[in-house]
Order: C-alpha cells, then sequence, then structure tokens
C-alpha cells in the first residue's frame, strides 16, 4: 500500500461525508451533541486500507477512483504501477 498514489483531495472529501454522516447518526438516533472528529486527525492511508478490507462494493469503487498511479490486470494478477 506504501506505493500507491491517492488524490488525497478526493478521499478528504470523502471523509468529510463520511464524518457528517456519522454526527448527522449521532444526533438524530443517539441524542449526542456534539463530537470532536476533525478530517485532519484522520490518516488517508489508514482509511484506505479500511475502505478496501471492510468497506462496501460501492465504497471500495469510490475509493479507486481517489488512485493515482494505473492499476492493470494482466495474467489474472493485479498490478499497481
Amino acid at each position: 500500500m506504501d506505493e500507491i498514489h491517492l488524490n488525497e483531495i478526493g478521499v478528504k472529501e470523502k471523509i468529510k461525508i463520511e464524518i457528517e454522516r456519522h454526527k448527522k447518526f449521532e444526533s438524530g438516533l443517539l441524542g449526542v451533541k456534539s463530537t470532536a472528529v476533525k478530517i485532519a486527525d484522520i490518516d488517508i492511508r489508514n482509511y484506505a486500507k479500511y475502505i478496501l478490507r471492510d468497506g462496501k462494493t460501492s465504497e471500495k469503487r469510490e475509493l479507486l477512483t481517489c488512485l493515482r498511479s494505473k492499476v492493470t490486470m494482466a495474467e489474472k494478477q493485479i498490478r499497481i504501477t
């Protein structure tokens, strides 16, 4: 994962949307007034790893749109260059 180059602005935007969604969930269903989660506190590479491991197929596809590296498939192997 260290060799993959991400469009950090795109990933940060996705993180921002997810944090806003989580805050809305907390306030609407759990009655929590505020949380102190900031986008700057989240490691983008760890977020990408989390999505690739545990995310839904649609989330994985969205993340892959943020890759700046070239992804190719040849001989049943995926290569990132």
